[in-house]
């Protein structure tokens, strides 16, 4: 009978679905199936009764077609009905199933506790019979199993039975511990005598048996390192004086022959994962650490010798490196030790005044030693090395000494004026005198030059490292508490010295051999000059520069860095330009007294105007001379790079400064017009008064107050508006302008007088200005000027910084 007919029997199809046993578990799905089948059955049914419904009233004629609604209706009624009746059947059916897995379940737990049960018996009796035998090894493995399935009989300890055995069974593990602690007892007892104890049983046996409890196994642990250290800690108590600080390296050694006693003796009893040498090390520096605070409590209390206290950390820093090597570095890889030098953090202030003594005794040293390195690699006394190496280790000790916290900030800040004052010691006692005094007579300029280098070199790397040291101490510093400004007066004396040293080697070896052209220059006939060629002077001036055996090349090479040789130059440059200045000055200038024609000039206007064109072709000579001098310079030190062409630029600005004023030498000035529109070209349009009236003087113009007034006529029209204290080349040489400037106003005529005073509004200058700083504003030598020069050491500093080696 098929599921479409009314008369459908359910029963057929269960019978035929449920034929097997192992359909049962699929009872679920049957169910799950059934369900939507109805509930799709009946969305059909009531899909199907609304369509017939809206056909019956959208065509009246289908009441004549026969169609019996009261049956339908029945028909679905006996439909749910059915439905519900299979479902109910379902339901007893799976009732009965689920009964059947709730048994089978807790059967399953039954038998595995049971079976748990029988092996936590079997285990126990097993222990108990191996632990009368000691025979720990055979015993791990049930010792184990009985320890791993106590725990899960916890819960059922309300069962007479079970918690009996619990019972015996704790009994045992206690028992266990006991005769295992009975054991290393008799093993580490001396007085017991020899013990024969079998390595393998304790070591394979005992040891697995307690790493079953962590508490068991942290017990035999402490019996053993207690028996171990006894004797030490009954020696060496803080009140007798085998526990005095004069007696701590008795201590250490004593140590030292228990640690080598227990691993040629007693190690083999213990696993090596145990790391019992290294645990009983830490058990001596905690007992240790804790005897010797007490110690110098009680010491500083009292009469606290410095020699003693320094024996004691000194003796305790190396016990401390042996135990570090012996332990392949875990006292500085393994956080949560507590060193036994941390002790002394609180009176490290007298740990850094001894220091006083052995640096006092190393500048003694470093006096007496050879200044000049060994090698020619780098020009720089070895000692300052030696210094800062002794520094290093210092500030490594004082790290390892003193733990994070405000005693830390304390400690170091002291240790920064520490350093600071032996700085400026080794300044003092072994830099300064490598540099002659000013005026000093030069015997040997060779080794003038060298040891002048030397002293810059050195001073050059210890301002570098001085940097270096300051930015290491702050690394370890809160930020409120830097301490940078404490090394910044000694940075600026080593600065200090590094000018004194390149303006040594300028004003006593550079400017003395340059004073032989400047001779030449003074000795030629400039009277009769005729341009022809380049003078004598500018040749000589070029083997000054760039002859290998000059003293400037003797000089360059040497410097360490190369900031040094191209500001060097620079200022090379800087003191030719002015000496070439000041002889054409002193050779042009009227001589006093001024405003009169009864004296003659030394040169009419129509020879300066020679003179002018000869110096226009020397100046090009000596431009070139100078780019021959960078280019040399560029390849032996680092090619045409950035401080190559800025050399370049700036030998030009001041050769285009000498070019300019030369040309104004040449300047007609029979048409005031012309003239005043070129002077303002080549002074880019300066109208400072006098400047104007220094260089008129210098071309020859007589003391015709006429002419004067004519060219100062058109001059005055631009600059009676208009006050500069720019006065063109001349700031290099501000003396000679200020001196002329006296001369011109001690005119006693009333007429130039008026003209001084009233025009020129020129006044005397009280007194004459000091030689200004041999810098143009544009020049890079003001590098080394003042302050500067030590921010430009800081920002030019290598980057491999000495006291970042190892970090």
């Amino acid at each position: 009978m098929g599921i479409d007919c009314l008369n459908y029997d359910v029963l057929d199809d269960i019978t035929i679905i449920l034929s097997t046993p192992e359909t049962l578990s699929q009872i679920d799905e049957l169910v799950q199936l059934t369900n939507t089948f109805k509930l799709d059955l009946e969305d059909n049914i009531l899909q199907e009764l609304e369509g017939d419904i809206e056909g019956i009233k959208s065509d009246a004629d289908t009441l004549d077609t026969g169609v019996d609604i009261e049956s339908i209706f029945k028909e679905i009624n006996e439909t749910k009905a059915l439905s519900k009746e299979t479902e109910l059947a379902i339901s007893q059916l799976t009732k009965d199933i689920s009964y059947v897995d709730n048994a089978k379940r807790n059967l399953t737990q039954s038998m595995t506790m049971f079976q748990n049960l029988k092996l936590l018996s079997e285990s126990y009796f097993s222990c108990r019979a191996l632990l009368d035998k000691d025979s720990f090894i055979e015993m791990a493995s049930p010792y184990k199993v009985m320890c791993g399935l106590a725990g899960s009989f916890q819960d059922y300890k309300s069962v007479d039975e079970l918690s009996k055995l619990l019972s015996l069974i704790s009994r045992l593990q206690v028992d266990t511990l006991s005769k295992i602690k009975n054991c290393y007892e008799r093993l580490l007892s001396p007085k017991a005598g020899p013990v024969e104890l079998d390595e393998e049983m304790l070591r394979h046996g005992a040891c697995e048996l307690l790493e079953t409890n962590k508490g068991s196994k942290a017990k035999v642990i402490d019996l053993c390192l207690d028996k171990l250290l006894y004797d030490i800690s009954e020696i060496f108590q803080v009140d007798d004086e085998a526990g005095s600080l004069e007696n701590l390296s008795r201590r250490y050694v004593y140590f030292k022959k228990v640690l080598n006693n227990f691993n040629s003796t007693y190690a083999n009893y213990f696993p090596s994962d145990w790391e019992m040498p290294f645990n009983l090390t830490m058990r001596f520096f905690a007992l240790t650490k804790k005897d010797l605070h007490n110690l110098l409590e009680k010491e500083v209390r009292g009469s606290l010798s410095i020699d003693v206290f320094m024996d004691a950390l000194q003796t305790t820093l190396e016990f401390e490196k042996y135990i570090n090597v012996k332990f392949a570095n875990k006292l500085v890889s393994e956080k949560g030790i507590e060193k036994i030098s941390t002790s002394f953090e609180p009176y490290l202030t007298l740990w850094i005044s001894h220091q006083d003594k052995i640096m006092s005794s190393k500048m003694l040293t470093y006096m007496s030693e050879e200044k000049l390195p060994q090698t020619h690699e780098s020009l720089v006394v070895p000692s300052s090395a030696d210094l800062f190496r002794t520094y290093r280790s210092l500030l490594s000790q004082t790290l390892e000494l003193a733990e994070q916290g405000s005693g830390r900030q304390k400690i170091l800040k002291d240790l920064a004026q520490f350093f600071t004052k032996w700085l400026s010691t080794y300044l003092t006692r072994i830099l300064q005198p490598l540099l002659l005094q000013d005026g000093a007579k030069i015997e040997d300029k060779n080794e003038v030059i060298t040891y002048t280098l030397l002293l810059i070199n050195t001073a050059d790397y210890c301002s570098t490292t001085v940097e270096q040291l300051a930015e290491k101490l702050n690394d370890f510093l809160d930020k409120d508490k830097q301490i940078s400004g404490i090394f910044d007066p000694v940075k600026n004396s080593y600065g200090s010295i590094i000018s004194k040293g390149i303006n040594f080697l300028l004003s006593d070896i550079v400017t003395p051999e340059m004073k032989f052209a400047w001779r030449e220059f003074e000795n030629y006939d400039w009277k009769t000059v005729v341009v022809e060629d380049y003078s004598r002077y500018t040749t000589t001036f070029r083997n000054i520069l760039s002859d290998d055996n000059s003293s400037i090349q003797k000089i360059l090479p040497q410097f360490n860095r190369e900031v040094f040789t191209w500001n060097f130059l620079d200022r090379v440059v800087d003191t030719l330009t002015e000496g070439y200045l000041d002889c054409i000055i002193k050779l042009l200038r009227p001589d006093p007294p001024f405003g009169t024609l009864n004296k003659g000039r030394r040169f009419d206007t129509q020879q300066v105007v020679n003179i002018g064109e000869q110096l226009l072709l020397d100046v090009e000579y000596l431009k070139q001379t100078l780019y021959l001098l960078a280019e040399k310079t560029a390849n032996e030190v680092s090619g045409q790079n950035a401080s190559y062409k800025r050399l370049r630029k700036h030998i030009d600005q001041n050769i285009d400064e000498l070019t300019r004023f030369m040309k104004l030498l040449v300047l007609p000035t029979e048409s005031a017009d012309i003239y005043e529109e070129n002077y303002a070209t080549l002074t880019d349009g300066n109208t400072n008064i006098a400047t104007w009236a220094f260089i008129l003087s210098l071309k020859g113009t007589s003391w015709d107050l006429a002419e004067w007034k004519r060219l100062f006529t058109k001059f005055n029209r631009k600059s009676r508006n208009e006050k500069t204290e720019n006065i063109f080349i001349f700031l290099r040489c501000r003396r000679a302008l200020d001196q002329f400037l006296n001369n011109l106003a001690a005119i006693m005529d009333p007429a130039w007088k008026r003209f001084i005073q009233g025009e020129l509004k020129i006044k005397p200058i009280n007194s004459p200005r000091s030689p200004s700083i041999s810098t143009s504003p544009s020049s890079p030598s003001q590098k080394f000027q003042g302050i500067t020069l030590n921010d430009n050491i800081k920002n030019l500093m290598s980057n491999t910084g000495f006291f970042n080696r190892g970090n």
